[in-house]
């Protein structure tokens, strides 16, 4: 029974979230949990707006999120819990973008 309240909080959390919830957040660490036993410790790098255009008839602008990992990380995409010390935890359909000079790449998309 908490099991199916979290996740309405894990929606509700993502329905209201926007650019200005995670912009102050750049730069600090995030957990993407993998199963009960090990989880994957990235931090948030960008937040970036998809464009004028992409708001229109949608209730925000929407935008995507960038997290980087050590470099020989993968993780399929897939919905994770993303964890933090400065948000409340949420669902997010995270996908691997591969690597970069920083790391591997993971981009979930807020619409």
């Amino acid at each position: 029974m908490a099991h199916a309240a979290d996740d309405s909080y894990f929606c509700t959390m993502l329905e209201t979230a926007t650019m200005e919830t995670f912009t102050p957040h750049i730069g600090q660490i995030f957990r993407f949990v993998v199963d009960e036993q090990s989880q994957l410790i990235t931090k948030l790098t960008e937040v970036t707006p998809w464009g004028p255009g992409a708001a229109a008839n949608r209730p925000r602008m929407p935008f995507s999120l960038i997290f980087h990992s050590l470099p020989d990380t993968y993780l399929p995409q897939q919905i994770y819990r993303v964890e933090s010390d400065v948000l409340e935890p949420l669902e997010l359909f995270l996908v691997c973008i591969g690597p970069d000079e920083r790391g591997m790449r993971y981009e979930a998309v807020i619409t």
